[in-house]
């Protein structure tokens, strides 16, 4: 069942009073009130609640949403979007489209820890891009604060960082320094010949790349039948995954939302394939063309640029280099770095994914049953359009969106957008994967429950709510 609310109205509030409720509800855990209003918690509230979940003890101190998901003693994660801090140009509704907010992850927490009775454990986060500095963008999120009103309240909730190899970078891409994290913090979980990029593997001039990462540590990933990712050991080790992702658009798969977030499971990020190396005519996704060859020439440098020791002299400066040169360039090839609809690796990945954070067990072996549960809250106060999941531009769409079905929740995502799920290959596919499927129900089942009105996901399609602007190397696909 999928709830949705849309109130175009909704503001984030402050975090003066750690976005505590303005309001007493019966079921709230603490005694703590906002001074200032705090719509987004009752938003979050009246969502849920229209889920119908435990409907009989609704506005009574009993009322326990989620307790016929989590129970006490349970290990929950809560998968976060945390892509990066704010740049210092950023408009901060720009910011705020493309990052989990602070006060959708309270009220969250709060309902989990009342399914928990306060026992087991809950934390929080996600593995961010190499060059983010955690602990801003934790105070730009506002979960900081977040995190501070729980610890002063003795609940144990953590944030994690689940990065195993951290940066920091000057303004122009040169390394100053790195940091290489507890090995044993990543579990290895190679799915053979079960992934979807077995089908890619046909093509012997396959060659898959992640920008910013050494290409040779990717190929060992995924070469000679293997195909492995690094996930954090906190992700395995939950019970159940909630995720509070964002409402955007996405450069690679089209849309980043409940099925994307997944990304931020992975403790390396070499291991994730986002495209492969060069044009459609050499067995490539990387981008539609290349005419003159010169996007090629532009990659192989970026190749060697990898190879290179990161926090090196020699390294710094070609990693400043190419920053220049592509940028440089940005005008005569916009589309580049898989960043368009013809990419046919980044959802094979981002879907090899999902499917390990519900089948892989803690030590790295997938079952035939699910290992652990997921519900998801969009985020979708703010979302984001245009050049997502990085620089996306604020839309005022005011959804909040919560389901237990990832790839229906997608589909009504891209819905709600103003785009066709059919034609996004992450969406599309999602629901139909024969072996490991994420669904936990078909989708001619699933219902949608939205201004009092129970409807089948088919039959909002003809009324898209909003008209995004995809990235512009999906414009006219979707």
């Amino acid at each position: 069942m999928i709830s949705l609310l849309i109130d175009p109205t909704l503001e984030y509030p402050s975090s003066l009073d750690f976005f505590s409720p303005d309001e007493q509800f019966p079921e709230y855990p603490f005694t703590h009130l906002s001074s200032v209003k705090n719509p987004i918690y009752r938003a979050v509230r009246n969502c849920i609640a229209q889920s119908g979940l435990d409907s009989e003890h609704f506005n009574t101190p009993l009322w326990n949403p989620f307790g016929g998901f989590i129970k006490p003693g349970d290990r929950i994660f809560v998968l976060c979007n945390f892509a990066n801090e704010r740049r210092s140009n950023e408009l901060v509704m720009d910011f705020q489209s493309r990052c989990t907010h602070g006060s959708v992850l309270r009220a969250i927490i709060d309902y989990i820890l009342i399914a928990t009775a306060r026992t087991g454990t809950i934390s929080f986060g996600n593995a961010p891009t190499q060059f983010c500095h955690w602990n801003q963008v934790l105070a730009d999120t506002g979960a900081d604060r977040v995190l501070q009103y729980y610890h002063d309240n003795n609940c144990q909730i953590e944030a994690c960082d689940l990065r195993l190899y951290v940066t920091d970078a000057s303004y122009l891409g040169a390394i100053r320094s790195v940091e290489r994290r507890d090995e044993t913090r990543g579990v290895h979980v190679n799915l053979g010949a079960d992934s979807l990029l077995t089908a890619l593997d046909l093509n012997p001039k396959h060659r898959y790349r992640i920008m910013n990462y050494d290409p040779s540590r990717t190929e060992y990933f995924h070469s000679g039948g293997k195909h492995e990712y690094v996930v954090n050991r906190q992700i395995l080790d939950a019970d159940v995954i909630f995720s509070i992702p964002k409402l955007k658009t996405h450069e690679k798969v089209g849309i980043s939302c409940a099925i994307k977030g997944f990304v931020g499971t992975v403790g390396h990020k070499e291991s994730l394939p986002h495209h492969r190396f060069g044009s459609p005519n050499v067995g490539g996704d990387e981008y539609p063309s290349d005419r003159w060859g010169v996007l090629q020439l532009a990659s192989g440098f970026h190749e060697r640029v990898q190879h290179t020791t990161p926090d090196s002299n020699r390294g710094s400066v070609l990693r400043a280099a190419y920053r220049v040169l592509r940028r440089a360039m940005r005008p005569i090839a916009p589309i580049v770095e898989g960043a368009w609809w013809g990419n046919d690796t980044a959802w094979r990945m981002v879907l090899d994914l999902v499917r390990i954070a519900t089948y892989a067990s803690n030590y790295g072996e997938m079952q035939t049953k699910p290992c652990r549960r997921h519900l998801v809250m969009i985020d979708g106060i703010y979302g984001g359009e245009g050049e997502g999941p990085a620089f996306p531009t604020a839309v005022r769409s005011g959804v909040l969106l919560f389901g237990d079905n990832l790839p229906a929740v997608d589909t009504m995502n891209a819905l709600l957008m103003g785009f066709d799920p059919e034609k996004i290959p992450l969406v599309r596919e999602a629901s139909c994967l024969a072996k490991y499927p994420i669904a936990s129900r078909p989708m001619d089942e699933e219902r949608v429950i939205y201004k009092g009105q129970n409807l089948a996901v088919k039959d909002f399609q003809a009324n898209p709510t909003y008209h995004f602007k995809p990235s512009d190397g999906w414009l006219g696909k979707i």
